[in-house]
């Protein structure tokens, strides 16, 4: 099994998952159905490498990924939430505690879920 190397690649193969879920999965063939096995796991390897996902629900963790994958500096993240760069600094850091009004910055800018920052609270 060919792995997946460029975002070309990866693309085309999430169309060929497509078609096979489109069909439904009580109307695969047993070929098809391995297939579909078969590219879902490339699919995974790939998306674990270029896509990589915080494993921990930290607020750290998540907010320093979403700084990476938007290109965002600590002052440009602050002033996209509208709070001060002091406050996003001690709230990495974990000095202070996100407030319910941090919360719903989280939640409306960056489409954090509101259970899994309750989570992390």
């Amino acid at each position: 099994m060919k792995q997946i190397k460029t975002r070309r690649e990866y693309h085309l193969t999430m169309a060929e998952i497509e078609t096979y879920l489109a069909k439904g999965f009580d109307n695969l063939t047993a070929e098809e159905d391995d297939k579909l096995e078969q590219l879902s796991k490339k699919v995974s390897r790939y998306e674990n490498i270029h896509f990589p996902m915080p494993v921990k629900h930290d607020l750290t963790t998540i907010l320093e990924a979403y700084m990476k994958e938007n290109h965002l500096t600590k002052q440009r993240l602050a002033m996209f939430l509208g709070v001060g760069n002091s406050t996003l600094s001690e709230v990495l850091n974990k000095k202070r505690p996100i407030t319910l009004d941090f919360a719903k910055r989280l939640h409306t800018k960056i489409n954090l879920d509101g259970n899994m920052i309750l989570e992390m609270v």
